[in-house]
């Protein structure tokens, strides 16, 4: 059995920089708060750990 089905053009993909990857990822140290365990913006001195 034949089946008609149209095949669309393939289209090249494209790369959209957004800045250095360096600058986008970097952490944050020297900062008093920390976001990754803690609600964003907890000071340093309100963290604690078991």
């Amino acid at each position: 059995m034949e089946q008609n089905v149209e095949k669309q053009e393939y289209e090249t993909p494209s790369l959209t920089v957004h800045g250095s990857i360096e600058t986008i990822t970097q952490g944050a140290s020297g900062t008093t708060a920390l976001d990754a365990a803690f609600p964003a913006h907890t000071p340093v001195g309100d963290l604690t750990f078991s």
